[in-house]
């Protein structure tokens, strides 16, 4: 990516939506009390806009979810700060997600220096975000895999990821002996969103400890259902 000496414009840039996305940074993200320099550095750098469809790019920094086709949404930008600062990413992890959906999060992950195992169901978001992180970061394919299919995939595996992420909600929260539990190292952390009860999800923070996650966070949200067979949990 190019930058300029205010350090985050991109050839994907007009004047527009670098301003729009420096006010939603500091608004939406910063002054809700996520403060980790790197973090908002990488949001500040990558043009969220770029990760829409054409057609709905004005709503790209505005502080909502956004549909973006095929009955799944962008999350709004604080939920995607606040899940990545909880997942504590360093340069290095291995990164497991579920629904790559746009693309967003992963290529924020991407940019933190994490590795990725990123999964979309949906094949027409599956094309559409493998191409557009593509063109954001030439290479991006080669330095972390985006596969299509559902959850069948991941436990034909045996991959050890240093932390788990979902963009989809999960029946139930999972537990020992699940593919998602043992695939993760001690003090690997997960954070997903489950169905807490009828109508009610919550985004959860979990570290793996001694045999058992221990919840270490939990925000009230509303995410699509996980789709396919749920064979993580």
């Amino acid at each position: 990516m190019e930058n300029s000496d205010l350090g985050f414009v991109s050839r994907f840039d007009t004047a527009q939506t670098v301003l729009a996305r420096e006010k939603m940074v500091r608004t939406q993200i910063s002054d809700r009390g996520i403060k980790d320099p790197n973090l908002l550095s990488a949001f500040l750098k990558i043009p969220r806009h770029i990760f829409l469809p054409e057609k709905i790019r004005e709503h790209s920094y505005e502080d909502k979810a956004v549909p973006i086709g095929e009955e799944q949404t962008i999350s709004q930008p604080y939920i995607v700060a606040y899940i990545t600062d909880q997942l504590q990413v360093r340069s290095g992890d291995i990164i497991l997600e579920i629904g790559t959906g746009s693309g967003y999060l992963a290529a924020i992950l991407d940019l933190l220096g994490a590795r990725l195992l990123s999964l979309e169901i949906v094949p027409e978001l599956y094309e559409r975000s493998l191409g557009v992180l593509e063109d954001w970061s030439p290479g991006f394919t080669k330095r972390n895999k985006i596969l299509l299919g559902d959850a069948l995939l991941l436990t034909q595996t045996k991959g050890k990821f240093s932390k788990f992420v979902s963009s989809a909600c999960f029946p139930k929260t999972p537990g020992p002996g699940s593919f998602l539990f043992e695939s993760l190292p001690e003090e690997g952390i997960a954070v997903l969103p489950v169905e807490w009860k009828e109508e009610v999800q919550l985004l959860l923070t979990l570290r793996k400890k001694q045999n058992r996650f221990e919840e270490t966070n939990r925000l009230p949200v509303k995410f699509v259902p996980l789709l396919g067979r749920i064979d993580l949990v």
